[in-house]
């Protein structure tokens, strides 16, 4: 099974998308055993994991972590610091598991569809996950720097290959993040139908170019079971398990 993650872990390389098991997984591990670190994050996943959470202070995030502001600046620099390694916790092993499927489907376009579709019904399914995804992101790496280049990736693949008509794959990228953005916020509100995440994946590849025929098939096809993989590297308890979303 090890061998099989490990083999999927280099093909996603090849195509050119980064993976939280590549790069910096070691020195991340090795943060990870610091058990006081873990409670930072734990306590900032709480802060900014309500509707309320925008505005977050570093001794909102000290006082529910129980531990006093030095603390956290021997992990963290400042805010943002805290925010990036909060989003890479929450992204890293669910986009991973997100592109291991990637392999068993069609083409760009169907793969942008499942990944819309399953980042959105993450947020259905825990709405802490989805207002922490909103509240804890920075312009210009919306969801992490890990999802904004990998969505590049893809959306420039389709342009490549001719499924989009996009003049750019930059153009693509931000009509896909501030749909979902938009659209998590919606969902973590209650106030959406229960396949609004496949009425976004449609109409943002009606946003490529798709013809609406198109689009709404690909959106609407079986959403695959995201593998499960890695539980145990996520130091967020309360993250959507991995497996638990599509059919």
């Amino acid at each position: 099974m090890a061998d099989n993650i490990e083999n999927a872990d280099d093909a996603i390389a090849r195509m050119g998308y980064r993976t939280s098991h590549s790069g910096r997984r070691a020195e991340i591990g090795a943060a990870r055993r610091a058990k006081s670190r873990n409670t930072i994050l734990t306590a900032a996943f709480e802060c900014y994991g309500r509707e309320d959470g925008r505005i977050v202070r570093i001794e909102d995030v000290c006082k529910a972590a129980g531990v006093a502001r030095g603390t956290f600046y021997n992990h963290f620099d400042d805010l943002e610091q805290l925010r990036y390694h909060l989003l890479e916790e929450m992204t890293g092993e669910f986009d991973r598991a997100v592109h291991h499927m990637f392999s068993a489907l069609e083409n760009a376009a169907e793969q942008s569809a499942v990944a819309i579709r399953y980042y959105l019904h993450a947020a259905e399914k825990n709405p802490a996950w989805g207002w922490a995804m909103i509240h804890s992101s920075a312009p210009g790496h919306t969801f992490g720097e890990l999802v904004w280049h990998n969505s590049l990736v893809t959306i420039r693949r389709g342009v490549d290959e001719g499924l989009f008509t996009i003049p750019t794959a930059e153009i693509g990228r931000d009509i896909l993040m501030g749909s979902v953005t938009a659209a998590m916020v919606s969902i973590t509100r209650g106030t959406t139908p229960a396949d609004y995440p496949e009425l976004i994946s449609t109409h943002v590849l009606m946003g490529f170019g798709m013809s609406a025929q198109a689009a709404r098939e690909l959106s609407y096809r079986a959403l695959p079971a995201l593998p499960a993989i890695a539980h145990d590297t996520v130091v967020i308890a309360s993250m959507p398990a991995l497996g638990d979303i599509g059919d």
